[in-house]
């Protein structure tokens, strides 16, 4: 972890100093929120799920990182399910695994807003009257949700503002 950490730490010290600012330190916690850490992102995902050390993410990796047989012989609904997602979608070149560009795509995907998706995750989740709008006595229900979200810089954004 100390050498996976270095690396991380030196790619996000823009400056090179080897002092975090806040915004390198921000950057080090949560990489996949800056443009420049990205590639730091995809190689730690890699290294972690690439069991057999070819440099890619076979079939077997890729469903092994999500479920575990156990002895198990019959596959849940969903484990099928991402054995076709890789087929048809994550393996863009047809060549049985990903590589670097293609497991960008998976975990990176461009056309994601993380912000939206986890408001609108959130809204979901808290919205008892589905009428799209979170009163604060649905927020106060779902305290945890909200205090475990990046949205709400995990609950801090609740003591800062008078509205909430």
């Amino acid at each position: 972890m100390m050498v996976r950490d270095e690396r991380r730490f030196k790619m996000a010290d823009k400056d090179g100093d080897l002092i975090a600012t806040k915004e390198e330190f921000t950057a080090f916690l949560h990489p996949e929120e800056y443009d420049y850490m990205k590639d730091i992102v995809v190689q730690e995902t890699m290294e972690d799920i690439d069991k057999n050390g070819d440099g890619f993410i076979d079939l077997e990796e890729y469903i092994g990182d999500m479920y575990s047989h156990d002895g198990n012989a019959d596959e849940p609904e969903w484990v099928k399910t991402e054995r076709e997602q890789f087929v048809e979608f994550r393996d863009k070149n047809r060549d049985g695994k990903m590589d670097k560009e293609e497991t960008k795509d998976w975990i990176l995907p461009s056309d994601y807003d993380h912000a939206e998706a986890e408001a609108r995750h959130l809204i979901y989740e808290s919205d008892q009257n589905k009428d799209s709008k979170l009163t604060k006595e649905e927020i106060v229900d779902k305290y945890d949700l909200f205090v475990g979200s990046q949205a709400t810089d995990f609950g801090e954004a609740l003591v800062r503002h008078d509205e909430f």
